[in-house]
């Protein structure tokens, strides 16, 4: 849902199709409703029967203006036929809302009212408020214990809160799990924002906070109010509290704000909410959105953890809490009162039942026998197993020489959406770009779309693109589990590999037979691409953010969330060198001679290595996270793009700074032309920059 000339637009995505809408909702008149909504809540929580049901009127009224703004004619059938279509697989339907006016960010969505459908939608399917964040999450493989951090903060200027009662029925609903050795439950030992610091360098999976929270007008922002030392009322904004529950290693995967107003957003600002704030952090964050009882924050808590000790999806623990809080008033108003924001396309963020041993990335182990018991298609067969080893190297050879297109490539292509991925057809005229659901291919000197793809999916993100060393074939990565492979003439999918989480990167070998493919489940693939065959397998800590053949393609260079960038032998499998960073390991580059690697991270640092003895030679440093990086085709320069909005263009040999360009968000992505001439970035702005490089001037 997003702002509109006459209204707000409302783009649907179903397993029964998709179609959009404007509605004239009237944001404002609902926003002036809240405050007597707030009131009817807590009413609801503590007055009779009768005086409870005549409080349910307004939030009704509310709930149903809502449902109709949104579920139309049209769009309201393709939501019916798709619970229906969940409900005959077994599933239930999961209802997502991506809210891009803080107006409508503001509203409580979680009070969806229609009679005929069965009353609140909330209390029938997961309603789980997306925050449209670049980066797409990667499934987290906990070792046993599964560690929850839990914190009670009660300063004594402020009501108090059951806190032990709480923190008991919390400790209650883990036990199992924690004589099974599966979970730890650890508490700060104070209440200060010291005493936080100090547990969360020990790192926890889950923050767990119980206490009071507050908004800020002024400041347009959602606070945690801890103590001070002498215990009286000390305020964290939510972008400060964001950051310091980032020191945590491992970051925690979910945080619980069992306390009041964290759920409230400003409508001005689309990340006002200490919850939407989070999600910079953390992929999902539960928090309450109208001040919230003791009793109801304690049934909601207990219950929510019972069902993720179940190992039931945390949206589905949320409204299971819900149900709690519903069943034991049956007319109180709190169930409406958690709200989940999410930036994760999968709410499974925890595997309890099956935890992964430890595998350290040392020798890969031959997985191929195993690939008959894993759901994966190529060209819509299955290969037979087990598949024979890989050839004792890949042979390849080098891409054959294409001429360059010779124009002037335009400065600036507007594409309407965030690139997320970036790749230039080896003959420069042609440009490929991944974003949210699309897969496009640009003209660059005219700057006109060529052709496009679009994928399904409300979620999908293309997070990667990669064209074969001749130019025939077009590979993508995306959040669906899947990397495909275009042929450029007929525009037709060739294949279709399938992965067990989002895909994050491709890489064509210079033979362009082989693909690499890195994942976000902890994996590292290289696919022969004439019979469909998984040759390698390479098992990391964690998610792999980038892959990157050598140009004889015995080597596989690979960049991990673990901090880590790896090269592997593609002969046997076995690891080369491990190559520390100090944050997420986010891209990984060849120089063309194969005699130097570049690694870029989060930590704002690229290092530069030779390949000899994988020693650095000099590391350049950003204002921000860095996202990209890469050779020019002579390897005399390197590129790198950061989220601080900067594409920066060093000497190779000596690290000395060439040109900066700055855009006006993060940079994701970028490449040099195979002439050598000019450079592409793109990112968060939506636009394809190509700059000249210094001493190509005509």
């Amino acid at each position: 849902m997003s702002d509109a000339p006459h209204g707000y637009s409302v783009e649907v995505s179903s397993p029964c199709g998709e179609d959009r809408s404007i509605t004239d909702i009237d944001a404002r008149e609902l926003l002036d409703r809240l405050p007597s909504l707030e009131a009817a809540v807590l009413g609801s929580a503590a007055r009779s029967r009768s005086v409870g049901t005549r409080l349910e009127a307004p939030a009704r009224q509310v709930g149903g203006a809502l449902c109709d703004a949104v579920l139309q004619s049209a769009i309201k059938a393709l939501y019916l036929s798709s619970r229906q279509k969940a409900q005959e697989h077994g599933r239930r339907l999961r209802m997502v809302l991506r809210v891009r006016s803080p107006e409508l960010a503001a509203l409580p969505w979680e009070l969806l009212y229609d009679e005929k459908l069965g009353g609140y939608l909330c209390l029938h399917h997961p309603i789980i408020r997306y925050v449209e964040l670049l980066e797409p999450v990667s499934p987290m493989h906990v070792d046993p214990p599964l560690r929850i951090l839990g914190m009670v903060s009660l300063p004594g200027s402020l009501g108090q809160l059951d806190a032990e009662t709480e923190r008991e029925s919390l400790s209650t609903a883990l036990k199992p799990l924690m004589d099974e050795g599966m979970v730890r439950l650890d508490w700060v030992s104070g209440e200060t924002k010291s005493d936080l610091l100090q547990a969360l360098l020990r790192g926890c999976h889950i923050f767990h906070f119980i206490g009071h929270g507050k908004f800020d007008d002024h400041r347009r922002q959602g606070m945690i109010v801890f103590a001070d030392e002498q215990g009286r009322e000390d305020p964290l904004h939510a972008e400060a509290l964001g950051s310091l529950i980032s020191v945590a290693e491992p970051t925690p995967r979910l945080v619980v704000l069992n306390s009041c107003q964290t759920g409230t957003s400003h409508a001005r600002d689309l990340f006002s909410s200490t919850a939407a704030q989070l999600e910079f952090t953390v992929p999902a964050v539960v928090a309450m959105q109208f001040p919230v009882t003791d009793k109801a924050a304690v049934l909601f808590s207990r219950t929510f953890y019972q069902a993720l000790a179940a190992n039931r999806p945390v949206d589905e623990a949320v409204r299971t809490g819900r149900i709690a809080l519903r069943a034991d008033k049956d007319d109180s108003l709190e169930c409406f009162t958690p709200v989940l924001y999410q930036r994760s396309g999968d709410a499974r963020i925890f595997d309890l039942t099956s935890p992964r041993p430890t595998t350290p990335p040392l020798v890969v182990v031959d997985e191929v026998n195993r690939l008959a018991r894993e759901a994966h298609r190529y060209r819509n067969t299955e290969p037979s197993f087990p598949q024979p080893p890989p050839p004792p190297h890949l042979k390849l050879q080098a891409p054959p020489k294409t001429a360059t297109s010779g124009g002037t490539p335009r400065a600036g292509i507007d594409t309407g959406h965030w690139v997320v991925s970036l790749a230039i057809h080896p003959q420069g005229r042609l440009l490929a770009t991944g974003s949210r659901k699309r897969v496009q291919v640009w003209d660059v000197i005219t700057g006109q779309s060529m052709w496009e793809r679009r994928l399904g999916g409300w979620s999908t993100m293309v997070n990667a693109i990669a064209f074969s060393p001749d130019g025939s074939r077009l590979a993508t990565g995306s959040t669906d589990n899947l990397a495909r492979v275009w042929e450029m003439a007929t525009r037709t999918m060739v294949a279709e590999l399938a992965h067990g989480h989002f895909v994050n990167a491709v890489d064509f070998d210079a033979g362009g037979r082989y693909l690499a493919t890195g994942n976000a489940d902890a994996t590292a693939c290289v696919w022969d691409l004439d019979t469909g065959t998984r040759l390698l397998f390479l098992r990391h800590p964690r998610a792999v953010k980038a892959v990157r053949f050598s140009p004889d393609g015995h080597l596989l260079l690979t960049a991990s969330e673990d901090h880590n960038a790896y090269v592997w032998d593609t002969d046997t499998g076995r690891q080369e060198a491990r190559l520390p960073h100090r944050d997420f390991v986010l891209g990984v580059a060849f120089s063309p001679d194969g005699r130097k690697i570049a690694t870029c991270s989060q930590d704002r640092t690229a290092q530069v290595r030779e390949t000899e003895t994988w020693t650095q030679l000099f590391q350049v440093e950003h204002n921000g996270g860095l996202r990209a990086v890469a050779f020019s085709p002579d390897g005399t320069m390197l590129a790198t793009g950061s989220e601080d909005g900067t594409v920066c263009v060093w000497r190779a040999d000596t690290g000395q700074a060439l040109v900066t360009d700055r855009h006006n968000r993060s940079v994701n992505a970028l490449a040099f032309y195979p002439d050598g001439r000019f450079l592409a970035g793109a990112g968060e702005d939506k636009v394809i920059r190509s700059v000249r490089l210094p001493g190509t001037e005509e």
